[in-house]
């Protein structure tokens, strides 16, 4: 991929309601989910469930790679490779924030997503930054 394709493809990325984010299993297979993500200073956010796959793969190994996607999952660019981090809890206002601000219905889902759950289950944030 040219510099030309590679900033098209991080424009779209940066641009979009969805990504993929590929997790890696043990044997090193990729596992790959779309979710909601917002973008500041050029990290990229997620929050997700503290009990996923997801999580409990970026706990065994930070690396992943993160694509443009629809809300199918269905790749439309080029997988960037990344590294995740799982944010602490007093970390994460911010960044609640622009969820809301991006996604009219976050707030209400992020009620409902944790509703009754115990604490290590709740909704959890990753940063991932790019290489």
């Amino acid at each position: 991929m040219n510099d030309t394709e590679t900033i098209k493809a991080l424009t779209q990325l940066k641009d979009g309601k969805n990504i993929n984010i590929k997790t890696f299993r043990k044997n090193g297979e990729g596992a790959a989910t779309p979710v909601w993500f917002v973008e500041d200073k050029d990290f990229f956010y997620i929050c997700t469930g503290g009990a996923t796959y997801k999580v409990k793969r970026i706990r065994n190994n930070p690396e992943v790679q993160i694509a443009a996607s629809d809300a199918s999952g269905n790749p439309k660019g080029k997988y960037f490779e990344g590294k995740a981090r799982i944010l602490e809890k007093d970390e994460v206002d911010p960044f609640y924030s622009l969820f809301r601000k991006k996604y009219s219905g976050f707030r209400m889902w992020n009620f409902f997503a944790n509703l009754g759950k115990k604490e290590e289950k709740k909704q959890v944030y990753l940063e991932v930054t790019l290489k």
